[in-house]
């Protein structure tokens, strides 16, 4: 087969509620996540072994990088078969941002090879191996708008506003790792989490039929963005004082219907009305997120996840 090129979204959080702690020990989340058109590029070619190369950030290429072992978990599956590839990756989403993208790049991996190998594992599978991978993984193979409970990949879709936008942004000094954050927010909120099934089932159940998805469903995206709500951003913003700084920055765009940071953070977000709108409110705050040394994007709304090119 000759290559193959897939888009690798970003994604940001509409709503990120802690509910508890599973059995196991992961958290109980309760999310809103929407995919968004900021996206990193994988190629896959022929080659004579397993091969990946990475370019625009620094990054492993080795086993520890999710492309690899996703690249490798499909070997395995398939072990009668010779699956060979050389995988290149040029990343733009920025490492440990909040924005799922090495999430999003075992995702496109997945997609990618099971065409390129003509493996014919449908969606549902390939979300079942992903969940294996990283629990953001099968949210990045459905993508647009999806809620998401468990440890994030139980998924049911909800309808993707017919318009809107979103202005990242994130100090290129700041990172987070996600397993970090998550054990500050264990260590700060235990004493508010919820216990048992009963009570995460009641919180998923309010969250279905909440005020959010409805503002999504008929596209109102003032309505969408008074009502932005991450439980970690405290936890966060409290830790790392850039990560509030850029908030209250986005703050200052003209016509925002609302902000919030990205997952675990650092990356923070405006959500407007069009992308016409986004791109006006960037221009007015270039100067000044230049000042403070943040990246901005101006990202659409994407109604998939990963997808050829």
């Amino acid at each position: 087969m000759t290559c193959l090129k897939l888009e690798s979204p970003a994604k940001v959080n509409l709503h990120l509620a802690l509910l508890g702690l599973r059995g196991d020990g992961f958290h109980e989340l309760a999310m809103v996540m929407q995919a968004v058109d900021f996206c990193d590029e994988l190629v896959l070619e022929p080659h004579s072994g397993l091969q990946l190369h990475c370019e625009g950030l620094e990054l492993a290429s080795d086993h520890t990088n999710l492309v690899m072992q996703a690249a490798q978990f499909l070997r395995k599956a398939f072990p009668e078969r010779q699956l060979d590839a050389r995988i290149h990756l040029r990343k733009r989403i920025p490492l440990q941002a909040g924005l799922g993208g090495g999430s999003s790049n075992a995702a496109a991996t997945l997609v990618g090879l099971n065409q390129f190998w003509g493996l014919g594992l449908s969606t549902e599978e390939l979300q079942t191996y992903g969940a294996r991978l990283g629990s953001d993984v099968p949210f990045f193979i459905a993508g647009g708008t999806q809620l998401c409970f468990g440890r994030g990949e139980r998924l049911e879709p909800v309808a993707k506003p017919a318009a809107g936008a979103v202005l990242l942004s994130k100090r290129t000094d700041v990172s987070v790792p996600t397993a970090w954050a998550y054990g500050i927010c264990r260590e700060e909120l235990a004493q508010v989490y919820l216990k048992g099934e009963q009570a995460f089932c009641s919180a998923r159940q309010a969250l279905r039929r909440g005020e959010m998805v409805a503002a999504l469903q008929r596209g109102d995206m003032t309505t969408a963005g008074h009502l932005l709500c991450n439980q970690m951003e405290d936890v966060v913003t409290d830790q790392i004082p850039a990560v509030r700084q850029n908030l209250e920055l986005l703050r200052q765009a003209p016509d925002c219907c609302g902000v919030s940071m990205a997952g675990s953070g650092p990356s923070v977000f405006a959500l407007f009305a069009t992308i016409d709108i986004a791109q006006a409110a960037h221009r007015s705050l270039a100067s000044r997120l230049k000042a403070n040394d943040i990246q901005a994007w101006v990202c659409g709304l994407r109604e998939d996840g990963v997808r050829f090119c």
